[in-house]
């Protein structure tokens, strides 16, 4: 029997019903559905997208979670969920005192996000089971500095018919939308059909939980530097667009962007620096390298700490 300990209604501050939807409507949280006392909604602390295994409280906006055990106040739950600062949050609880209307709010919030399609995870999980097992999944993945940790963590496949390796992609609030692969002979790429990368980036649903992000081209790029401790993001290709854009601006106050020693990264730069100015620093790669991944950890691990007293700029 599961068993959680609440605290006493007196311990919370109190508030409407209405204005506790209100607060998860403006944080970008849908409401699933409801019961008497709680509104019943996924859990943004971890990634599960099939069953809406949390609860918020109607009248004291006390946040649980029956599969992670994450318990917050609504204060802490918005802090969370929108990047806001303490006072921020609290300004915003209190804003939404006032009478509005929930469908406008609602429509506001709808038109921002982007509409996805959940993949099949029996099929991502299978690839993964083959990589696992592969000797020349691993032999290749072993040679790209990949550790079987991360193999395991993202999922990372492998599809014996194609000679691919795959890498899973998840929307920003961890659905699972699709893969990219590449070939392990030459250097051929495909994406699963549909896959919506426009819309995304490689390891967004994980990285949005820190203030400080790396944005590099490739997925295996971004692995490495999640490898040796830093939160690193993929456009998976040297443009980025106007969603990608919006999506960096929404989740994180300091950007690095570590593009490829190439003339298509050289242009991502310059797009980058146009839409964001001083709020971008630029991870110029060493001259004899042509992306993170050529390094090994101990040169990554150098080149990524340069970057730890970089000023955090807030992006406008």
């Amino acid at each position: 029997m599961l068993i959680r300990a609440r605290q006493k209604q007196s311990d919370f501050v109190t508030y409407s019903e209405e204005q506790v939807k209100r607060v998860l409507l403006s944080s970008g949280v849908n409401v699933e559905y409801e019961v008497e006392t709680d509104f019943i909604i996924y859990c943004p602390y971890h990634n599960n997208h099939r069953t809406p295994a949390a609860e918020v409280s109607k009248e004291t906006g006390q946040f649980y979670c029956f599969g992670c055990q994450e318990s917050k106040s609504l204060t802490e739950f918005v802090m969370f969920a929108t990047k806001r600062s303490f006072f921020e949050a609290a300004r915003m609880i209190h804003s939404k005192q006032q009478e509005s209307n929930i469908l406008d709010d609602l429509s506001k919030i709808l038109d921002k996000e982007d509409d996805f399609i959940e993949f099949n995870s029996e099929l991502i999980n299978a690839l993964n089971k083959n990589a696992l097992s592969s000797s020349r999944a691993a032999g290749y993945l072993k040679g790209r500095g990949i550790q079987k940790a991360s193999v395991e963590k993202y999922l990372i496949g492998y599809s014996e018919k194609q000679d691919m390796i795959t890498i899973p992609i998840q929307a920003p609030d961890g659905m699972l939308v699709g893969f990219v692969a590449r070939s392990i002979e030459g250097k051929d790429f495909k994406n699963s059909p549909g896959l919506p990368r426009s819309k995304t980036m490689f390891n967004i649903s994980r990285a949005k939980r820190y203030d400080k992000v790396f944005v590099v081209e490739s997925s295996f790029d971004a692995i490495r530097l999640e490898q040796v401790g830093a939160h690193a993001v993929a456009t998976l290709g040297a443009s980025v667009n106007k969603r990608q854009k919006e999506l960096l601006k929404k989740y994180f106050n300091s950007i690095i962007l570590i593009s490829d020693n190439d003339e298509a990264g050289k242009g991502m730069q310059e797009k980058m620096k146009s839409s964001f100015g001083h709020s971008l620093v630029i991870g110029n790669l060493p001259s004899d390298v042509k992306d993170v991944s050529d390094m090994d950890d101990k040169r990554i691990s150098e080149f990524v700490s340069e970057f730890d007293d970089e000023i955090s700029y807030i992006l406008q």
